[in-house]
């Protein structure tokens, strides 16, 4: 079992402006699960998906491609996929990844 206290939580610089992240689990083929917090109008760009990734919105509203998703939402990507994603506010998300992504 693997556990991570509240309070061990640590948000560290995804090297993309606004966008800060704290990884939870490496799967150890790039994907994983993490934490990941955009300031409002932070935008991540184009990227593609060697595997899924899911993710679920704790907080905020996030433009994920075309799509607008907000609290309490959940988003699948299926392998392939590619998007990008702007937060409209202050946003959380809860992301589950197969296999990572790659930047376009």
């Amino acid at each position: 079992m693997f556990l991570i206290k509240s309070e061990e939580i640590e948000y560290t610089e995804s090297g993309i402006d606004g966008i800060s992240q704290c990884s939870l689990w490496d799967n150890g083929s790039n994907g994983g699960t993490y934490l990941a917090r955009l300031k409002a109008n932070a935008y991540f760009p184009s990227h593609s998906h060697p595997g899924w990734e899911q993710a679920y919105v704790l907080s905020g509203k996030i433009k994920v491609g075309d799509v607008s998703i907000s609290k309490g939402d959940y988003i699948f990507a299926e392998s392939g996929d590619i998007h990008d994603a702007r937060a409209i506010t202050d946003t959380e998300l809860l992301v589950f990844t197969e296999k990572g992504i790659e930047l376009i």
